[in-house]
């Protein structure tokens, strides 16, 4: 039993790291990984796109990141609940 609880505790706590990392930007991290993404998708369009159109999609997709990162840790919070009502009911 106490394996499974500390293994839901590295678990909880390394979503709840890197979702944090996400939403704070840290170090830009967010950043960082939007511009290696934009690198290698790009737009189906047979029309180009001015530096306008491309900085309000690099705009939109770090907003997105970092509301990714929020719910990462949220479920990171989620499962730290889950362990210590697993923990406090010893199951």
């Amino acid at each position: 039993m106490m394996g499974r609880v500390m293994l839901g505790l590295i678990w909880a706590m390394l979503f709840i790291v890197i979702g944090v990392a996400l939403a704070g930007d840290y170090r830009g991290i967010a950043t960082k990984h939007i511009e290696l993404s934009m690198r290698f998708v790009r737009p189906v369009s047979p029309f180009r796109g001015d530096d306008d159109q491309l900085a309000r999609r690099r705009a939109f997709f770090i907003v997105s990141d970092r509301l990714f990162g929020v719910m990462v840790t949220l479920a990171g919070v989620g499962m730290l609940i889950t362990v210590a009502h697993s923990l406090l009911n010893g199951l």
